[in-house]
């Protein structure tokens, strides 16, 4: 296992940057240096938020991309990239929507291409916000099911644009489990021929049906190429993730299991620092075989 965050948030850009430098603070800002940053503190592994990149103006230019390759080398680290997902859908049944949103998909990867061979994984959201307000509105189980199936085939549809429109290699791309039934996300997984990306959160939180997270984990370990490790919380107002031990009964024996299974892949948590500093903490003392790096707790980023 590698532990890694994504060292890049919202709370970051706009309290931390933008609200206190504006949009030439943004301009200035070195994604790099943040990376460069929590690598000497000790994290694994980087996922990068390809939203970010299209929604503020961040430079991610051949420059940029060779430095962070001259930090994966000198601090052994591992990237992966998360996909845009925000205002996307590409399961949705407006066919405009979902050819946008797989434009916006080609965009992100085209912007890394000089990256490409250093990303082990690319996490993708089958569907988006349309799909799961549709389900969501759905009580018979027999119209949901139909209903999932006929978004499963746009989300196939589309996922398969994105692949023949940049030779992106299957196995490269983990589908994650969110607002959508996971049996309808595991068998686009297979029609596909890619793999799946466990977010912890989103089946404690029930987003992708009733399931039980070390059954999933049992069975579906074995096509898994990415974890998003948090708890679940449904009081906050911002997010659904939480740190380890905080929300809704994450059982310290997913760690066990994923330890003793020897999963390989990068284990991410999307969180913000402080959160992911107690969920390590979590970690040490609930899960001691499991090892953990000696991560510091120190900041990314200096907010002048």
């Amino acid at each position: 296992m590698r532990f890694g965050i994504s060292p890049l948030t919202y709370d970051l850009l706009i309290d931390g940057i933008l609200a206190k430098k504006g949009l030439k603070g943004l301009s200035d800002f070195q994604f790099s240096d943040i990376v460069k940053n929590a690598a000497t503190a000790g994290y694994q592994h980087f996922e990068i938020q390809l939203d970010l990149f299209q929604i503020f103006p961040i430079t991610m230019d051949s420059n940029q991309i060779k430095i962070l390759q001259e930090i994966k080398n000198e601090y052994d680290i591992t990237y992966s990239a998360h996909l845009p997902f925000l205002s996307l859908d590409l399961g949705g049944p407006n066919r405009f929507i979902c050819e946008g949103s797989v434009n916006s998909l080609i965009d992100a990867y085209n912007s890394i291409i000089e990256l490409e061979d250093d990303i082990d994984v690319f996490v993708l959201h089958p569907t988006g916000e349309t799909v799961a307000s549709v389900m969501g509105f759905i009580e018979s189980p027999q119209i949901k099911q139909i209903t999932s199936e006929l978004f499963s085939v746009n989300a196939i549809q589309s996922i398969e644009k994105f692949i023949e429109e940049t030779g992106i290699k299957r196995s490269k791309i983990a589908i994650e489990n969110i607002v959508f039934p996971l049996e309808a996300t595991i068998k686009i997984i297979k029609k596909l021929k890619t793999k799946l990306c466990i977010d912890t959160a989103h089946v404690l939180g029930g987003f992708s049906g009733k399931h039980d997270l070390l059954e999933i984990m049992e069975k579906y370990l074995d096509i898994t190429a990415e974890i998003h490790l948090q708890d679940y919380d449904d009081e906050n107002l911002f997010s659904d993730h939480a740190a380890l031990g905080t929300g809704k009964n994450f059982p310290p024996e997913f760690l066990n299991l994923i330890h003793q299974k020897k999963f390989k892949g990068p284990v991410v948590f999307e969180l913000p620092q402080v959160d992911t500093i107690k969920s390590i903490k979590y970690i040490r003392e609930n899960a001691p075989q499991v090892q953990i790096p000696d991560i510091k707790d120190q900041p990314f980023y200096k907010r002048n």
